[in-house]
């Protein structure tokens, strides 16, 4: 049986072990500093940030120091990915609260931030916790027997060069389909029916959306492991079609995700060459390309879209993406750079939500039922083609208007993240519980994942990475989704890969 092991501990080499201990240790003193200087909040944001970073590195530490390869960043590990996620957007990102805000942040207090970097420690405590202690060994085994199934019945390789064309014409598809029966493609078109109306099928062509980076994937595949004659080509297409299509849609995240799906194929292939400097280089190459074009790209063409004179329609839209593109590549310098790393920086900062939820509950919105963490996810799992009166679950829509207290008019969606969603549910109770279960489920992954020696598991990556890594969902999204991914990923899976010969006795 090829790449298909079960890990069912983690041992950390002391050497990482001391220099968590270290890390550890200044994350303390850091946090007394913060305390010491309460009363000045905007210092005390600065040391709670600084406290919380040191920390979660020093998690990363244990987490990914014997798993290789970076702290298991190497290995494409949602343990170590989600440990680093954290203290960036938790951790890094909040020392922007040191300057003035503006916007919905203007609603949150700076003591609110402090109180919420606490309870994200918490949180990214319990989330820690439930890593360690794992998932329990008959859901290890249940997901081992799965990828040795898989592994059984499929090759590594993609099975043939049409493949990874097949799969994105499927993604393309849906995303066609949807903008033609909701009128909204992304960020463009109609976005407020989207609070307003669902369908039955609405769910399935969203899922099979998540086709088209797939089949970048599997380009990349064919390029970097099988070395597929004609691969570079359909790789470089569709890995530019990913790309041109998200920045039409006016969202960001595609180009992370199309990204991706091309850097994990490559740092898992089997080379004699080291990968690792020249996949630090090209990630960086990304990272610099989004900042010069697709962040002030971006910012640009949302407000071109959606302007006070009224919203353009998708065809609009689509026909004024080539002036803003010029518009954008014509001013790329030093000052663009610094913009879009504090427009970064301020964009992926999680800690606002976590912050106004901790200002307001229970103050002046009272705790929602915990039994709901059960409910709505069960809920949501039930297709809308069974219910058709099924309620719109639309929370990051909802938060804005009653927490930012938004007009219903203006489509704004807030992301609650698991932890501040947790919250709202009840308190601390809820975020002990519900972190460490989110921790266990990503350790179930890690443990019967292996994207070196089973190619099938990077589209599993991939689908699951905003869910697990990203985390900016709330916990009935987080755990309702997840269904759907897998899905599409046995669905990918018996698209893309080989089916092994049966050996006759």
């Amino acid at each position: 049986m090829t790449g298909v092991t079960l890990r069912p501990r983690l041992a950390v080499p002391p050497h990482w072990v001391g220099v968590a201990a270290f890390l550890l240790a200044a994350a303390i003193g850091l946090a007394a500093r913060a305390l010491a200087t309460a009363g000045q909040p905007t210092h005390a944001v600065v040391w709670g940030s600084l406290a919380f970073a040191a920390y979660a590195v020093s998690l990363l530490c244990l987490v990914g120091g014997g798993q290789g390869k970076f702290f298991g960043l190497g290995w494409w590990r949602f343990g170590s990915w989600t440990l680093l996620c954290y203290c960036v957007t938790y951790g890094v990102a909040t020392l922007t609260w040191a300057q003035p805000q503006a916007g919905l942040a203007e609603e949150i207090s700076v003591s609110s931030v402090l109180r919420a970097l606490w309870l994200v420690a918490v949180g990214t405590t319990l989330w820690a916790l439930g890593y360690f202690a794992g998932p329990g060994r008959p859901a290890r085994r249940f997901g081992t027997k799965v990828m040795a199934a898989l592994d059984l019945r499929f090759t590594p390789e993609v099975r043939s060069p049409l493949a990874p064309w097949i799969l994105y014409a499927i993604g393309t598809a849906a995303s066609v389909a949807t903008a033609a029966t909701t009128g909204r493609f992304g960020y463009l078109g109609n976005t407020q029916s989207a609070t307003t109306t669902a369908s039955g099928y609405q769910q399935i062509l969203n899922d099979l959306s998540y086709c088209t980076p797939l089949a970048v994937a599997a380009a990349a595949l064919q390029v970097y492991r099988e070395r597929v004659p004609g691969a570079r080509v359909t790789l470089a297409v569709l890995f530019l079609a990913e790309i041109a299509t998200g920045a039409a849609a006016g969202g960001k995240q595609s180009y992370i995700v199309a990204v991706l799906a091309v850097a994990i194929p490559f740092t898992t292939a089997r080379r004699r060459v080291r990968t690792g400097p020249v996949a630090f280089m090209a990630l960086g190459l990304a990272g610099l390309v989004f900042l010069l074009v697709v962040i002030p790209f971006n910012h640009t063409y949302r407000s071109t879209v959606h302007s006070t004179s009224g919203s353009l329609s998708i065809r609009q839209a689509f026909d004024a993406a080539p002036g803003v593109l010029g518009q954008v590549a014509g001013s790329g310098n030093a000052e663009v750079l610094s913009s879009s790393a504090a427009y970064v920086l301020g964009r992926i900062r999680e800690i606002d939500n976590p912050a106004i939820i901790m200002q307001r509950t229970p103050a002046e919105i009272g705790f929602v039922s915990p039994a709901q963490l059960i409910e709505t996810p069960a809920e949501a799992l039930i297709p809308r083609a069974v219910w058709p009166g099924k309620p719109i679950l639309d929370v990051g829509y909802e938060f804005s208007v009653e927490y930012y207290e938004v007009s219903a008019a203006d489509i704004t969606y807030s992301a609650t993240t698991p932890v501040g969603d947790l919250y709202m549910h009840g308190g601390w109770i809820p975020v002990i519980a519900g972190m460490f279960l989110i921790g266990c489920l990503a350790r179930l992954f890690d443990d019967v994942m292996d994207v070196h020696g089973s190619p099938q598991c990077i589209f599993l990556f991939l689908l699951l990475y905003t869910l697990l890594v990203a985390q900016e969902e709330n916990w009935t999204q987080l755990i309702a989704n997840i269904p759907g991914a897998l899905l599409i990923w046995l669905f990918a899976t018996y698209l893309t890969f080989r089916k092994r010969e049966r050996q006759r006795g």
